[in-house]
């Protein structure tokens, strides 16, 4: 039997891995030039949610089969630097000769947009007629650096915004409306830029902890600054 397990896609926040399986009969058990099944046999995956049980009834072509692997050893919030791991396991089973051996051969494809895919051999599972196979996703690189990117970026823009204000408060400099506006908008621009992330979970990751958070603080603080010193040199006309 020829086996290709392809990923869809890849949900950390929810812990699923979407994943299609088709099946192929090969040698005695196909009908000869066709993709029909010449004998019952059941397809054991291990995939939840999948419409198809896995009954691959003779006579007929073997149903495509769609669902997802749960993932686990992962923790979402460590965004981008999250690990995550699903096991996938595959086998054929005769239901009228349950110690009939049905060989397989496994093609898996596991290429996700922003996601680094490995696939290994569980050992423990590994034979002629069965498969198990370890799936690790992690960030892609690019999501690596482009998230790091962000975090910098942040604090930059907040240090430089905190500097001005301090500058205004210290060196007595005229308070000018167009920063109230400049900060005013940056304090509420930050989290549109927080969310341009790619796959970023909600609030509460690893990265606003290490820049997003304090980012908004020192934001923040320059502008209660730049209050403070308009309302402490506010000189009224005569």
């Amino acid at each position: 039997m020829d086996v290709t397990a392809t990923l869809l896609s890849a949900d950390p926040i929810k812990g699923d891995l979407p994943i299609r399986v088709v099946t192929e009969p090969k040698g005695n058990f196909g009908i000869k030039d066709t993709p029909r099944m010449s004998q019952d046999l059941t397809f054991v995956t291990g995939i939840e949610g999948a419409k198809s049980d896995g009954t691959l009834a003779k006579g007929k072509v073997p149903p495509t089969i769609d669902g997802t692997l749960g993932l686990y050893n992962g923790r979402v919030n460590d965004y981008p630097f999250d690990k995550h791991e699903a096991d996938l396991y595959l086998y054929f089973i005769n239901p009228k000769n349950e110690e009939q051996s049905i060989p397989m051969s496994v093609e898996f494809n596991g290429a996700i947009p922003g996601f680094n895919v490995d696939a290994d051999i569980i050992k423990e599972f590994d034979d002629i007629d069965n498969i198990g196979i370890k799936v690790t996703i992690s960030r892609s690189i690019i999501t690596k650096i482009f998230a790091i990117f962000i975090m910098v970026a942040m604090w930059f823009v907040s240090i430089t915004v905190l500097v001005m204000s301090l500058s205004v408060l210290l060196q007595k400099r005229p308070v000018e409306a167009g920063l109230f506006t400049y900060m005013g908008a940056l304090l509420f621009a930050l989290p549109a830029v927080r969310n341009i992330q790619p796959g970023i979970p909600p609030v509460g990751t690893l990265t606003d902890f290490l820049s997003f958070f304090w980012a908004e603080a020192l934001i923040a603080t320059a502008v209660v600054i730049m209050f403070y010193c308009w309302f402490t040199r506010y000189q009224p006309k005569n």
